[in-house]
């Protein structure tokens, strides 16, 4: 197998994972100073006439849903300006048949800037002096702005999972790079004349678990309640004509019986036959993925993973969210005017929720006895691994030297880095 498909298949096992996002960080010893090793020059080629955008980070900071965001902005401001795109292979090449070149430069990180909220790189203050440094060159900070722009020669990174009233007037552009190839779009479509075999409405809901309960202090968890789906799908099921529910979560075999009355179907059920070429890449997740977006009714969890499907989905007659406020429980919203992920707790502005807020959401959502592992070790198992990330980019850095300044900046001394 050659090389190339070797990173394909690494950049493929992004699906339902245990790996936190925080703990996803931990991918870029693994992975970025490598590859900022192979690039073939260290500074912008001087002979080239070619404007270029890279994404060096995409595959390897955020799941499937993540890099569908990081993709499209990347794509979206390479056609703003007219650049070259380059990029590290990642699933979506697989999927939706892209063949960018690989990065053939380091060019100076553009850095992702929220307006009002704090992101990973502001709570990490060592990120920024790493990407830096491996790049070896300086960096700025960008924000949505950047799509009225004509940005060029420089690497992007960052979430880019800005509102999508930004995203609206390229909404058919967006849709068009996540088109998928043709075998796997033939055995899904099979799949779905499956389910739509089997009822005239279909109401499709993600539940998201697995690291929505163990990184409890993380501003975009909380987790939702079966209970509180099958009551929401209590008020609107006699309501649909002839209804068919399809489930799908991180955690399925936990949550299936919740929904028993409803009789669910789930992407098992569905004898989708995948690529041969993609059997072993473990790609099971875009049966979901793919199904949510065709699917007439949508509930999602706080997720970039289903949010992104709405943002596909041409047909969906309603599409309801998980809300805040916990004495509304849900709440219709319109793909293309919202913000990707909510942020929860009473100051949003900031990237981690407090210790009350994520004891209160616990409780409410989860119960007494998950609130209690939350207490004794969720929250000081996250701070832990925050610290754990710091302290790694830190000796990177500047060795003992950068570890000392973290320490004297969680002790207050901010100007230290």
């Amino acid at each position: 197998m050659s090389d190339e498909n070797n990173s394909t298949k690494v950049a493929a096992n992004s699906k339902y994972t245990s790996k936190s996002e925080t703990e996803s960080v931990f991918s870029v010893f693994d992975g970025f100073k490598k590859d900022a090793d192979e690039t073939l020059s260290s500074t912008i080629k001087e002979n080239t006439s070619e404007p270029v955008l890279t994404m060096s980070s995409i595959g390897k900071l955020g799941r499937f849903g993540n890099q569908l965001f990081q993709y499209a902005f990347l794509r979206i401001c390479a056609e703003k300006s007219g650049a070259k795109v380059e990029c590290p292979a990642w699933i979506g090449q697989t999927l939706f048949g892209h063949n960018d070149a690989k990065i053939s430069q380091k060019l100076p990180p553009a850095i992702e800037s929220w307006e009002l909220q704090k992101n990973m790189f502001d709570l990490v203050p060592e990120f920024i002096p790493y990407i830096e440094k491996l790049a070896g060159l300086p960096s700025t900070r960008v924000g949505v702005e950047v799509l009225d722009k004509d940005l060029v020669n420089c690497d992007l990174w960052g979430y880019f999972q800005v509102h999508t009233q930004f995203l609206r007037p390229y909404k058919e552009y967006f849709r068009s790079l996540f088109e998928p190839v043709d075998d796997l779009k033939s055995a899904c479509h099979g799949g779905l004349n499956i389910l739509r075999s089997k009822g005239k409405t279909i109401v499709g809901i993600h539940i998201r678990r697995g690291d929505y309960i163990t990184q409890s202090l993380s501003r975009y968890t909380f987790v939702v309640p079966s209970k509180w789906w099958c009551e929401w799908l209590d008020s609107i099921w006699n309501e649909l004509e002839d209804p068919i529910l399809f489930l799908c979560s991180d955690d399925l075999e936990s949550i299936v019986d919740d929904f028993k009355r409803f009789s669910p179907v789930t992407w098992k059920d569905l004898d989708v036959q995948l690529p041969e070429r993609m059997k072993d890449l473990e790609v099971e997740f875009y049966i979901d993925f793919f199904t949510l977006s065709k699917c007439d009714i949508v509930g999602i969890s706080n997720s970039s993973f289903s949010f992104a499907a709405c943002l596909l989905n041409e047909n969906g007659k309603m599409f309801v969210r998980p809300y805040r406020d916990f004495s509304k429980k849900f709440l219709a919203f319109e793909p293309w005017n919202s913000q990707p992920v909510l942020h929860m707790g009473k100051d949003c502005s900031k990237f981690l929720k407090s210790w009350l807020d994520a004891l209160y959401v616990t409780y409410v959502t989860q119960g007494i006895s998950t609130m209690l592992k939350c207490l004794f070790i969720y929250i000081p198992k996250q701070h832990l691994e925050v610290w754990l990330i710091r302290v790694q980019f830190a000796y990177q850095i500047k060795g003992i030297f950068g570890v000392i300044k973290s320490f004297l900046y969680t002790l207050g001394l901010h100007s230290v880095w």
